[in-house]
């Protein structure tokens, strides 16, 4: 199988091998190039030390030195190049204590997760595939390098990986590994919830968000929980997932739709403020009374942006199938396309105006512009600054 490499990673690894060392590209990028996907990142591992690495370039980053990675700029893209490496002890289910460099590729392979990651390439001499990595991606078999207690014992994170791997990919997960999860599944909560919501995000938007079912069989998902007993139906809420499309927020209130403090919950997840205000606002939306006409669309889009909305709508008719929220969407799209104000923005007359009226405190102005948007989102034909002066003046 000849791979054709970007020109700036042929470029890293050409000019490492001119210097006297040897380079391959590495782990995810081979895994998913013997897939037929295109990688995102591209790894390159190196006999050269560091020092030696750096000195090979003109512009590099001291990304992490002490445990052999710099990164290469080239025309201002960032290439990792990482040392060949044997890892010391573990002893926080996490990190190695130390790091050794080493000239041997198959000893930096032999340290790695899984096999299908644990294969490098170079275009010179082909690949390097100690533990049948090749194979198991063509059988579509997840297998540990060695025994997945010891792997799975070093890094406790690697069981969420597993699981998420399973779902990018669709691979099936060796049997000895899932029994490996039900003996070490307590040593997860020794990772941070940022490591740990960032495997479960990658796995909920995946083109395989049912494996979240795997997470309850194997007894991790308490860990992604943070020791909640998960409420909802998972086979139900599975189902839901598959048919949503993989927006992380959208796919979040539905897996959480059971939940009574989701907001708390998404906190303690460690969810950036965007995600979890988003998926706190669907799950809310769904334990609010639809909208039964034009007047309280408005009331909602006053507060939702339409893309939310529509895509709570979506959601709904995901929960409830015998729903159909296309009149809501039609008249959404109305109310949208005839400009009609439900917003004090764009409302005909502002806090400025009713000063001219004599109104000066801002809690009554507040109140006024409040009622006056309320009169013009129930009659749209009123956002006219005469006809709301003459409404205001009426009305006091």
């Amino acid at each position: 199988m000849q791979i054709n490499l970007p020109e700036h990673v042929n470029f890293i690894i050409n000019t490492l091998q001119a210097a006297g060392f040897e380079a391959y590209i590495v782990g995810g990028c081979v895994r998913d190039i013997i897939r037929g996907v295109t990688p995102k990142d591209w790894d390159i591992t190196t006999s050269a030390t560091p020092l030696e690495a750096k000195a090979t370039f003109l512009r590099t980053i001291d990304t992490g030195i002490k445990h052999g990675t710099i990164t290469v700029l080239l025309d201002g893209q960032p290439y990792e190049v990482t040392t060949y490496r044997i890892d010391g002890e573990y002893l926080d289910n996490r990190r190695p204590q130390t790091v050794e460099f080493t000239t041997n590729i198959e000893e930096d392979l032999s340290r790695r997760d899984f096999t299908m990651n644990a294969v490098a390439y170079n275009p010179a001499t082909g690949f390097v595939d100690p533990f049948g990595g090749r194979e198991d991606i063509s059988r579509k078999l997840i297998r540990c390098v060695g025994d997945p207690m010891h792997r799975f014992g070093e890094d406790a994170l690697r069981m969420l990986r597993v699981i998420r791997f399973a779902a990018v990919t669709g691979f099936d997960i060796c049997k000895d590994i899932l029994t490996a999860i039900s003996m070490l599944k307590a040593t997860l909560q020794n990772i941070s919830p940022e490591r740990i919501r960032e495997e479960f995000g990658k796995l909920i938007t995946s083109q395989n968000p049912g494996m979240v079912m795997l997470l309850d069989e194997t007894g991790l998902l308490p860990f992604v929980l943070h020791d909640r007993k998960y409420e909802g139906d998972i086979a139900r809420v599975t189902s839901w997932l598959k048919i949503c499309p993989p927006q992380e927020a959208m796919r979040l209130a539905l897996f959480l739709y059971h939940e009574k403090d989701c907001e708390n919950l998404l906190q303690a997840m460690r969810y950036d403020n965007k995600t979890a205000k988003e998926a706190a606002l669907y799950m809310r939306l769904f334990h609010e009374k639809l909208p039964e006409n034009r007047y309280e669309i408005k009331k909602i889009l006053r507060f939702v942006p339409q893309e939310l909305f529509e895509n709570f709508l979506m959601l709904k008719e995901i929960v409830s199938p015998n729903s159909d929220m296309a009149h809501i969407r039609d008249e959404v799209q109305d109310i949208v396309n005839k400009a009609e104000c439900f917003t004090l923005k764009n409302l005909a007359i502002n806090g400025m105006d009713l000063k001219t009226l004599g109104i000066e405190q801002g809690e009554d102005i507040g109140k006024a512009l409040e009622w006056l948007l309320d009169e013009v989102m129930q009659e749209p034909a009123l956002n006219q600054k005469e006809t709301l002066f003459e409404r205001l003046t009426n009305k006091n």
